[in-house]
């Protein structure tokens, strides 16, 4: 059972994107009861309509695996619109945060939010069935330019039961 933080969820721009790269928007909701998107991280996960990733997100809202929703963001230095979106959000209906970036994910943590990655949501993935490993997906997502530390991919395949190559 999730932690109830953890049942709907305001989701930033990063995950939606790696997993729009990965093809795998639908892990949300398999994993959580509402993934709400702020208009404006829809408007920056849209800004390169073409891409592959775009046009899944675009479908996904569609298809209503992700909830739009109205936002007043926070106000606060070092984050970008749809991070402050995402937070302000998140703390207004009591709903975890999906973020990758670490100055966002800190200053949600900070506020007392829980906050998911990317990496969290392919664990969450594995652990219940819905991937069979997370290397293989953490490799795919390097190889398209995604950022992610070696600190982050080791504990994230410790806790996914896999042993980095």
């Amino acid at each position: 059972m999730l932690p109830s933080a953890l049942r709907v969820v305001v989701s930033d721009s990063g995950p939606l994107i790696a997993l729009g790269r990965l093809d795998l928007l639908s892990l949300l909701p398999a994993l959580f009861a509402q993934v709400q998107v702020p208009q404006e991280v829809l408007d920056e996960c849209l800004a390169r309509p073409d891409n592959a990733d775009a046009v899944r997100i675009r479908s996904a809202v569609s298809q209503t695996w992700l909830t739009l929703c109205e936002a007043t963001p926070i106000v606060k230095d070092g984050l970008d619109l749809g991070e402050r979106a995402a937070i302000a959000r998140a703390l207004e209906i009591g709903a975890g945060l999906l973020a990758d970036d670490r100055a966002a994910r800190q200053h949600a943590e900070s506020l007392g939010l829980v906050v998911v990655g990317t990496l969290g949501v392919l664990v969450r993935a594995k652990r219940s069935g819905h991937v069979a490993a997370i290397g293989p997906l953490v490799e795919q997502l390097r190889a398209s330019g995604q950022r992610l530390s070696n600190a982050a991919v080791a504990q994230a395949l410790a806790a996914a039961h896999e042993v980095a190559d």
